[in-house]
């Protein structure tokens, strides 16, 4: 059928633009640093926020995401329109081949990030999880500021969302899968969705084991977050001690 063979060039394609690795691009823009040397050498957005604050980890998360769920995003409503009923398929397919590139990137010998940011964007895009993907991310925020390990908070998010859209699409369906029908591959996301997740696992099973050493990196978030403005109070502070004393 046609409709495969489009998917197959869009997958195709994003592959390519997937490859695209926003953690060092916006390194070597703003400081002409390689990220690959800086941190824990991980071309990633909490290598990022660990390395050069803040600003530069939204831009990344935003960037690595938009790669991946935006790109989706458009073929999704593409599909819809000429080929109903195959949208989610092409929308999970295309997303899961922009993580997969943005964990082993062609422009960079596939040595890439661990797929976090470009999971978040699959969700977030996502035209029935948008919602539940953004109360995740602000939940995960304010988790941040407790849990100083990073991918436990991440692998929390991926989870829930894993779990949710797996039930959505199984009740949503009937299991017919003798009836070669665009309506029966709901299947596919699901299988698509958890093969994600085991892929973002994969790519931190040097952090599991690290973690499990007592050895693993820690990110005080709320440092990075509200770092200059305790940095400010505390000047205000000095300087008035500095005046009463006088």
């Amino acid at each position: 059928m046609m409709v495969w063979l489009y998917i197959c060039l869009a997958l195709v394609c994003e592959y390519f633009v997937g490859s695209l690795s926003f953690a060092r691009i916006f390194t070597w823009h703003f400081a002409h640093k390689d990220i690959t040397k800086e941190g824990s050498n991980n071309p990633g957005t909490m290598n990022i926020l660990r390395t050069r604050g803040m600003g530069e980890a939204l831009l990344t998360l935003f960037f690595d995401a938009l790669k991946v769920g935006g790109i989706a995003l458009a073929l999704y409503f593409v599909f819809r329109e000429y080929f109903p009923g195959y949208e989610n398929v092409a929308y999970y397919l295309v997303s899961f081949v922009g993580i997969f590139a943005h964990c082993f990137p062609i422009y960079y010998k596939f040595k890439g990030g661990k797929g976090v940011a470009s999971t978040f964007g699959m969700f977030v895009f996502s035209p029935q999880f948008w919602w539940l993907s953004l109360i995740m991310f602000a939940f995960c925020f304010v988790l941040f500021m407790f849990v100083h390990y990073g991918f436990v908070i991440n692998f929390l998010f991926i989870l829930v969302m894993s779990v949710y859209s797996t039930c959505l699409f199984a009740i949503n369906k009937p299991f017919l899968f003798f009836e070669p029908s665009p309506q029966n591959l709901f299947f596919v996301p699901i299988i698509v969705i958890w093969a994600v997740a085991l892929l973002v696992v994969f790519c931190h099973r040097q952090n599991i084991v690290r973690l499990f050493n007592g050895t693993e990196n820690k990110v005080n978030f709320r440092e990075k977050v509200f770092g200059k403005l305790l940095k400010k109070n505390k000047t205000k502070e000095e300087s008035n001690d500095k005046t009463t004393t006088v």
